[in-house]
Parts: structure tokens; sequence; C-alpha cells
């Protein structure tokens, strides 16, 4: 019986890591991957017939499902009600919690089922959820030994799997439609450019003028709607990545437990081989005991043991450094709320380290000197993207080797956050026009000239200020200036 869930667990494992790396090489779309993982869930569970959807709301705020898999079509009709409080279906919908029905007293609908439906004995009904918002719905009817908790207990990883495999495909129908909102940004670009032109040979200077800022705002709004859609795909990924690691991390922990066993119960052997006495020498003991012996020696068992002990901690410790990652992923490209809150500068400063960190090990040795400031008020993902510019413009600075030091200290009723480099520095004139939009000291190609005069503005909307101290040669501090928060 063991063993019968054992391999159970073992191939719904395997169908849901070739269906989430399906879904995440995109070699197949949402409703083929939960036609496949419908067909598998039918045949562990001995169910008769089921269904996968996803719960949206109409206008009035109402949940309803939309079927990514159903098992038997005349299911169809009956879905669509699944707003009714008092169905078995529908208590699903409206509670979010697991319904087992193993003696429906009717069907799903008023009225009984349509001609052709098989009859309903027995029903598990399973939602799936991301944080709070319930997001889909798994369905399963007519098991012949009927439902049970272990049941939902061992479905969980495949309703975390459908749920990634929904909000993966969500974040990738809200990229698509970035994409296109890009687009149509990039072209009216291309019309103000064009008017500038015109302008350029007109020869009209106010007219230029204004068209020069509405390109910077049109140029600053271009770049948002990048971060924007970078950051939900970040965070489709971090997604993607958690659920992977979450089985890797769980079944790590039950190989140790395992191993423990193994490892008492090869001493035990070993005590058992060195009390035999000279009465149980005979028949095949002795030769039992010569090849138990003779393995011990060529593989050195006691290294084995000892080294397995190892590469288990080692894996451990990976998987929770990649876990480590994934949470400063998710920090670092969360949703801005729009409003101002208490901010930490050490925390986020060491999330957009870890981020950015790929882009500065290679070159640079980062030296970090965080100091005990109090919190400022501002919004945490227009800082880090302040962070970030800094610290790539650093390590950009650095011609092969060098240092980025960062460090934080409390001066009067301000918070100093200082970066500094030794890079090549800057001249007069490139400090004079550091912050002007488009200007850029880089190749064409490499750098579109905003950053600083993004950063510029987001510290002005912080009633902060930047300054910056450079020298030829030597290398360049900024220093970024935070009012310190009131009243707390």
């Amino acid at each position: 019986m063991a063993e019968r869930a054992l391999e159970a667990s073992n191939r719904l494992l395997r169908a849901l890591a070739e269906s989430q790396s399906e879904f995440i090489q995109g070699s197949g779309d949402a409703h083929h991957l939960f036609d496949k993982l419908l067909t598998v869930l039918l045949e562990l569970t001995e169910s008769e017939y089921g269904f996968i959807g996803e719960v949206l709301h109409d206008p009035e705020g109402r949940p309803y499902l939309r079927n990514h898999s159903i098992s038997n079509v005349e299911w169809t009709d009956e879905l669509r009600e699944l707003r009714d409080l008092d169905t078995i279906f529908g208590s699903v919908l409206t509670t979010g919690e697991p319904v087992i029905a193993n003696e429906p007293a009717e069907g799903p609908r008023r009225g009984g089922f349509p001609n052709g439906h098989p009859p309903l004995r027995t029903f598990l009904g399973l939602p799936f959820k991301s944080g709070g918002e319930l997001v889909g719905m798994v369905g399963i009817a007519n098991r012949p030994d009927g439902y049970g908790p272990e049941l939902v207990e061992f479905l969980r990883p495949f309703l975390t799997t459908c749920c990634s495999i929904i909000m993966g495909w969500r974040s990738e129908q809200q990229r698509r439609r970035t994409e296109v909102l890009l687009r149509q940004r990039e072209e009216e670009l291309q019309r103000h450019r064009d008017q500038l032109e015109k302008i350029l040979h007109n020869g009209t200077a106010e007219l230029l003028q204004t068209t020069v800022a509405l390109e910077e705002r049109q140029a600053q709004l271009l770049h948002s709607e990048r971060m924007a859609s970078l950051g939900q795909l970040v965070a489709g990924i971090a997604h993607e990545i958690n659920n992977p690691l979450g089985y890797i991390t769980s079944n790590l922990s039950t190989l140790t437990q395992y191993l423990s066993v193994f490892m008492e119960l090869l001493e035990l052997y070993r005590e058992l081989a060195a009390t035999l006495g000279p009465e149980q020498q005979q028949g095949p003991v002795p030769e039992l005991l010569a090849r138990i012996q003779s393995i011990q020696q060529k593989e050195d068992l006691d290294y084995l043991l000892g080294d397995v002990n190892d590469l288990l901690r080692d894996s451990r410790e990976g998987a929770h450094r990649v876990a480590d990652i994934v949470q400063s992923l998710k920090a670092f490209v969360r949703e801005d709320s729009g409003q101002p809150e208490l901010v930490d500068v050490n925390k986020e400063l060491a999330t957009t380290l870890k981020v950015v960190w790929n882009q500065l090990k290679y070159r640079t040795e980062v030296r970090c000197d965080y100091g005990p400031v109090p919190p400022i008020l501002g919004r945490p993902a227009q800082l880090n993207q302040v962070f970030t510019h800094l610290l790539l413009n650093a390590v950009q600075a650095i011609p092969e080797r060098g240092v980025i030091q960062i460090s934080t200290l409390r001066e009067g009723n301000e918070v100093l956050v200082r970066i500094s480099d030794t890079g090549q520095g800057m001249t007069r004139e490139v400090l004079a026009r550091l912050f002007t939009p488009f200007f850029t000291t880089k190749p064409p190609g490499k750098g579109t000239g905003l950053g600083l005069s993004i950063s510029y503005g987001i510290m002005s909307r912080h009633n902060g200020r930047i300054e910056v101290r450079s020298q030829y040669g030597q290398g360049s501090t900024f220093t970024l200036r935070f009012p310190i928060a009131q009243d707390l």
C-alpha cells in the first residue's frame, strides 16, 4: 500500500514538473497543460470526470468560473451556475474552502442534470489561492471509495501548480498588453520627434522648448512602463521558482530523515556481524559476512555516510540561498502603492544590492557601512530605482577592477546615503550637465541619459536632494539626503 502511494506521489510530481517546465519554456498553452494535468489527476484519484477552472468576477463583483479543462462537456452549463450558494459546486467558489461530498443530495443545478450526464455519486471541490485571492477551482467526481482529507493533502502540490500556471498566464497577458501600450507610446514619441525636426527647421525656439519638455515626460513615462513590465515578469519568474524550490526543500528534509533510519540500520547490521559467535558461523552466514566486509572496505562506507550528510547540508544551504534571492526579487519589484510609507533605507539598499549583485561582483569589491538611521517617509519602489541607477553608474565608471563604498548615517534632521566609487571620475563640463535629460557620456545605444534625470526627479518628490563630488581620474561620490520622518 505504501509503495502504491509512493508511486502515485512520484507520478504526480513528475507530471507537475513537466507541466511547469513546458509553461516556463513556452512550449504549451494553459488549456493544453490543464488537459494533461486533469488526465493525470483523474487516473491517480480513480475519478470518473472533473474540471479545472479559473475564478473571475462579473461587473457586479460576483464570482464565476472560466473552464480551462473539462472532461465531460455536459458539465458546461452546470458550471456556469457556480454562483448559487446552495450548490456543492458554488459553495467552493463562495467560501473559498474545500468541499467533500460523498453522498450529494442533488445535482449541481436545480432541476437535475441534462440528458446524457452521468450521475453524481461523490464529489471533491478544491480551491487554489495566491495570497488571499481565490484564483481557481478543481473539481473531480465519482471516485469509487469516495473522497477524504488525506486526498486533499495529497493534491496540494497539484493545486499549487495550477495556481502558478494561471498566475503566470495572467502575467503573460498583462505583458502583452503592456507591449501594445509601449508601441503606442513609441509611435507617439516618434511623432513628437518629427515635430521637433520641423521646429528646428522653422527656428521657433519657444516651440522647441515645449517639445523637448514633452519628449522628456514621454521618455520618463516609457521608462516607467518598461519598469512596470519588468516588475511583472520578475514577479512571475520568482513565483515559478518558488514552487519547484518548495518541492526540493521538502524532499531534502524527507531524505535527511530517511538517511538517519538507513544509518541506524547499517550500524545495527555491523554490530550484528561483530557479535556473531562460532556457533553461527555455519551455512551461508560466513559468506554473507565476507561479502559485507568486502563492500565496506571497497566502498569506504564510513566516508560515504559522512559525505552524504555533507551533501545534504550543502543542498539545504543552497536551497535557502535561492529562496533568499527570490524573496529579494519579490521585494524589489513589489507594486508601488502610490502612497508614501515609512522606509528603512538600510533594508532597501540591501535588497537592491542583492538584485544588481551579478552586475557588480566581477568588477568591484563592495564595502557596506550601514549606520543606525531612523526611518524616512517615501515610496520604496522609487527609492530602489534611484539606488539601482547609482550602483550601475558606479560599476560602469570603473574600467577594470575597483571598489564601491556604500554608507548610511544620520546628520541632524537628515538621513544620508553615500555611494562612492574608485572609477575614472568626471570633468567639470560633465558635472555641469549631469542631471540634464538625455545627456550621457556612454556610446550610442549604451544609455538613454535618463537615469540620473529620473533619480533627480524622484529625490525632489521625496523632499530630498542629490549632491555629487567628483574629480577626473579619482572617482566619484553621490550623496542622497532625505528628511527624517516626523511625529513617529
